[in-house]
């Protein structure tokens, strides 16, 4: 997949959803990052391995936000099922694994630590981009952003790790 129309891909999702959701504009976000994830797949030399990846990525990405909500770390603002976390976020875990193999590969080729300090920098600042934008309300605190920072700390390296296991393992392993 061309890395440049990957890496545009989420860039144009997270504005997408981020400000999306900040005017009001949620519905046609969720259809672009739709469209969008649809084509990152489909373009994708293999769609299985990035469909096990975004699917992982997924479930961490709910799991992780729908605990911040609770621990009143942040509010996310959308559509949501309930008391997890909303659908845009749930697009932008999935359109960010699928920059893991693509845009973002030469992070597996780098030691953990790297992609744990680019965790550690750019999570927070991702959440406090977002909720300056509109999508969430955040006091940006610095216990609360010390949490983000621990939170992607710890999720970065263990997403690139997942993709570099994924794309390296033979194929007659399944998971």
């Amino acid at each position: 997949m061309n890395r440049f129309f990957n890496a545009l891909s989420f860039q144009v999702g997270w504005w997408a959803c981020v400000a999306g959701v900040g005017l009001g504009l949620e519905v046609p976000a969720l259809v672009l990052c739709l469209a969008l994830t649809t084509a990152l797949v489909y373009f994708s030399p293999k769609p299985l391995l990035e469909i096990k990846l975004a699917s992982a990525a997924w479930l961490l990405g709910v799991v992780l936000d729908t605990g911040l909500q609770y621990f009143s770390i942040i509010s996310f603002y959308g559509w949501s099922l309930g008391p997890l976390s909303p659908f845009w976020l749930w697009l932008l875990w999935i359109m960010f694994a699928l920059t893991l193999n693509s845009s973002l590969s030469f992070l597996q080729q780098l030691p953990l630590s790297l992609s744990a300090g680019a965790g550690f920098l750019f999570g927070p600042l991702t959440y406090y981009a977002g909720a300056k934008l509109g999508a969430a309300l955040f006091d940006n605190t610095l216990s609360h952003l010390a949490v983000l920072a621990m939170i992607w700390m710890v999720a970065m390296p263990g997403l690139v790790s997942f993709a570099k296991y994924l794309a390296h393992k033979p194929p007659s392993q399944s998971i």
